[in-house]
């Protein structure tokens, strides 16, 4: 009976050690900000480095969770509910909106299309001036669509000054075939192929030559930038080591993001080809207010045309909805 009081007080000590010593990972885990941490995106292979951060354990201690929502209005009901922690947008779909607010504050860019998305014209319109009047077609909601209101306003025209037509991206391509229209907003694969099917047509401008005006950021519920913004860094600084890591480690690293896109190696290096990462240097600048094109310049003018085009019924302020709280914490 001795033993047996002996074998159980031996057995309750170390259930009590390790108790404390779970209690305690758990309360150093919290204090770490070592909770699960959303971040929503449509399928898009530009985000690719976020994968690559999470499957290489680039986030530090952060347990990061990367979900699909390919419908804006529910990616942000889901930032509304405490769903999603943080989300990827651009300028102009984060701010296009009938009148409810938005939620999330951006704190970082990541990506912008560097020749990913243009505007196909056939051979009646060689300049920008040239589309009054003339019948175009892309699809709302996608960066094309903001590219052909962009253009329309550096002529200071809005879509009323042309006949525009609201058509599905794979549709709108046909319908250019076709000639049911003149010109028409495309992004790559399908820009490439439909210039290629119709002979004398061109590309009258695309992404490329308006650097950052599709850029996507990453934005954070006002809670999280609150209450945990080291999470924000860690998040940044676990995007910047991605970065680095591809470049150290191309084959692995593109591997690793053809997977996660359900695309091979090989496609997603030729898909970078038309893109650009932001890296902390590029974060650094477009964040300082002294910097020309700067992301409060492009936000507020995104919003000018969005609006122009009854697509931004509520305006928000630049400074309301962009910090430079997280990035300047890497000066």
């Amino acid at each position: 009976m001795t033993q047996l009081k002996k074998t159980m007080r031996y057995l309750s000590a170390m259930l009590l050690v390790l108790l404390v010593f779970t209690t305690s990972c758990k309360n150093e885990a919290k204090e770490k900000g070592n909770k699960e941490i959303t971040i929503a995106m449509v399928t898009f292979p530009g985000y690719g480095p976020l994968y690559v951060a999470q499957e290489k354990g680039l986030f530090e201690n952060l347990d990061v969770k990367l979900i699909r929502i390919e419908d804006i209005g529910q990616m942000r009901s889901a930032m509304q509910s405490g769903q999603v922690d943080i989300y990827a947008s651009t300028y102009d779909i984060f701010q296009s909106t009938q009148g409810a607010d938005v939620p999330g504050i951006g704190f970082m860019l990541i990506d912008e299309s560097h020749g990913a998305d243009g505007i196909l014209v056939n051979e009646s319109i060689s300049t920008i001036a040239d589309l009054k009047g003339k019948r175009l077609a892309a699809e709302p909601g996608l960066p094309p669509y903001f590219l052909l209101q962009y253009v329309l306003y550096k002529e200071g025209m809005t879509l009323n000054d042309v006949d525009h037509k609201d058509i599905a991206t794979q549709d709108a391509g046909a319908a250019f075939t076709s000639g049911s229209v003149d010109a028409v907003g495309l992004y790559e694969p399908i820009l490439s192929l439909t210039k290629q099917a119709n002979k004398g047509s061109k590309i009258l401008i695309s992404s490329e030559s308006e650097p950052g005006l599709l850029a996507d950021l990453l934005f954070s519920s006002e809670e999280l930038l609150k209450t945990n913004p080291d999470v924000l860094k860690r998040i940044a600084k676990g995007w910047f080591a991605a970065l680095d890591f591809i470049d150290q480690n191309p084959d692995e690293a593109y591997e690793i993001m053809g997977k996660n896109f359900g695309v091979a190696a090989a496609e997603m290096k030729d898909f970078k080809s038309s893109i650009s990462w932001y890296d902390k240097a590029d974060n650094i600048k477009m964040f300082d207010k002294n910097t020309e094109n700067n992301v409060y310049d492009i936000f507020q003018m995104e919003g000018d045309i969005l609006e122009k085009n009854g697509s931004a019924k509520r305006r928000f302020r630049p400074e309301d909805k962009i910090t430079d709280k997280i990035i300047n914490k890497f000066k």
